[in-house]
């Protein structure tokens, strides 16, 4: 286990993701800590995060009056990039947590090509403020747009509207395929809080994959016939059967023998 200040990307990205869940008690003070699964990794995938006294698990303490320091926030991020292979292990781990411990959110994500700048594309179609509450406003922070203060429709709790190419090639530093210049990425966070698999059961999943469809539909970002469910259908048949012979290839990246010299 390691400090998250020993990997800058890591850094930063917690820094950012988890800002408005630090506490300010001096006697349980805010912590993230990173596991990493993979050798030499230095992205999110592959890694797990624990994050100790954050606002989410205080106030979890404090509804089931147990002591500040009782619970932990677990994360694992990155569990389809494009650009990275996600090692086999992070699956067994993640369905023995899953088994056992009920899920707080989850992310959900569509890809698309747009060419021109994001802000451009919401003052053409400005639905994005469909989902937001009375009075809330997008943020912009560089190639990022976010609604933090959304209708809680499927339990939405963010919008987040982003720039993937820039962000794996200025901010990662990847060799991303040229042909990918225009990758943006529609992603939004789902609060669930019980078991994973009840949540599909129950229409849950399904509840999230709509969410998605009617944004993209209505930004005019996704054809008629709906979104591609391919990739997350993959990652629910690996989850409930390990035994599958499916894998997550790393195909937006240029591999290192095609680079130019």
């Amino acid at each position: 286990m390691r400090k998250t200040t020993r990997n800058q990307q890591i850094h930063d990205y917690v820094t950012q993701k988890f800002k408005s869940q630090k506490t300010s008690n001096p006697k349980h003070p805010f912590c993230i800590n990173y596991i990493n699964l993979k050798r030499g990794n230095k992205s999110l995938s592959n890694t797990i995060l624990l994050i100790y006294n954050s606002m989410a698990c205080h106030n979890h303490s404090k509804i089931n009056k147990k002591g500040y320091e009782h619970y932990v926030e677990v994360v694992f991020a990155g569990l389809h990039q494009p650009s990275k292979e996600i090692d086999s292990n992070l699956f067994k781990i993640l369905k023995a947590f899953l088994k056992r411990f009920k899920v707080h959110s989850i992310d959900m994500a569509c890809d698309f090509d747009y060419q021109g700048r994001l802000k451009d594309l919401l003052r053409q179609t400005s639905t994005l403020m469909d989902y937001a509450m009375k009075g809330a406003r997008i943020r912009n922070e560089g190639d990022s747009l976010y609604i933090n203060e959304t209708i809680s429709t499927q339990g939405l709790k963010r919008i987040l509207l982003y720039d993937k190419y820039k962000k794996q090639t200025l901010y990662h530093k990847e060799n991303i395929h040229p042909e990918l210049v225009d990758w943006k990425r529609l992603e939004i966070t789902l609060q669930i809080r019980e078991r994973f698999f009840k949540w599909i059961e129950s229409d849950g999943l399904n509840g999230g994959i709509d969410l998605l469809n009617d944004m993209s539909m209505k930004m005019g970002i996704r054809s008629i016939v709906g979104l591609e469910v391919e990739v997350l259908s993959k990652q629910i048949r690996k989850l409930k059967d390990l035994r599958r012979a499916i894998s997550f290839k790393a195909w937006a990246k240029v591999p290192i023998k095609n680079k130019k010299k």
